[in-house]
């Protein structure tokens, strides 16, 4: 095995920079291949899923009406007559949505999970330790964040919406494509955006960021945090503010965790420098 090690990480622990493989055993053509099939695989698993969604369609379809039904009333409810479609190729567009939502939510963890064997030759083992928990916690968090988007955030940013439309007079007509695309980009924007909080942690456990700097990045992340939520909700206020609050406490639990981080490394390092 060769001795690939970078220059900037010659105060690391000789034990952290042994490499799990020689990077110059694969030849460029090798690396492309295994790349391609690192994104192959999800693909596969996001193709199945998209299928079996097409194949129960309707009691899928079923399920995604919750936030909508949620914002009815008993009465309203038998009054609503369900979406409504202004043309004819508004169906397929509603379904390639619903296939899209349950597809990505299906094969993001095969994805990072192959995404990690990708990667794992080309670190060393205090980066090789990250990669198990990292994809886990990061599929929860992915989990954590659709599902605040999809029961909480949805049925109140939709309430919101008809209150509005009620105050103006207007008559609401709920489209399939504008519906579902609604849940679309909310449920799958929330999941990805529930990821900074690990990002964040990640970055103090390889001292690239410190804890300082995360407390002096707060309020550019706040901003940050809502221009996120303008951008993926409704232009009202309160659903902005719904959907940048728990990534605002997540920022802050951060902040916590990678504060524990970075004593825990000091620990080890002054541990390691008396047994030295």
């Amino acid at each position: 095995m060769s001795e690939l090690v970078p220059n900037d990480r010659e105060d690391e622990d000789e034990e952290d920079l042994d490499w799990a493989e020689d990077p110059k055993k694969m030849g460029f053509l090798d690396h492309l291949e295994e790349l391609r099939w690192t994104l192959i695989k999800p693909l596969i698993v996001f193709i199945i899923t998209f299928v079996v969604t097409m194949v129960f369609i309707k009691d899928v379809k079923e399920v995604l009406m919750y936030p909508l039904s949620e914002t009815y009333t008993d009465a309203e409810t038998e009054a609503f007559e369900g979406l409504a479609t202004r043309n004819l190729t508004g169906v397929y567009t509603a379904m390639l949505q619903i296939g899209l939502i349950f597809g990505v939510s299906v094969a993001s963890p095969f994805f990072l999970y192959n995404l990690a064997k990708f990667l794992a030759p080309a670190l060393t083992k205090k980066e090789r330790r990250l990669l198990a928990p990292g994809a886990v916690s990061a599929f929860l968090l992915f989990l954590t964040g659709c599902a605040f988007a999809f029961f909480l955030l949805l049925p109140k940013a939709i309430s919101i919406t008809m209150l509005f439309n009620e105050m103006m007079g207007f008559q609401v007509i709920w489209s399939p494509e504008s519906y579902f695309g609604f849940i679309t980009w909310m449920v799958i924007g929330l999941g990805m955006a529930f990821q900074f909080p690990l990002i964040a942690v990640v970055l103090v456990y390889l001292d690239i960021l410190t804890v300082q700097q995360l407390k002096d990045f707060r309020r550019f992340s706040i901003i940050a945090f809502f221009v996120v939520a303008a951008v993926l909700t409704p232009p009202d206020p309160v659903t902005q503010v719904m959907m940048a609050m728990p990534m605002i406490l997540l920022y802050e639990a951060s902040i916590q965790v990678a504060r524990l981080v970075a004593k825990r490394r000091v620990a080890s390092q002054e541990a390691w420098e008396r047994e030295g």
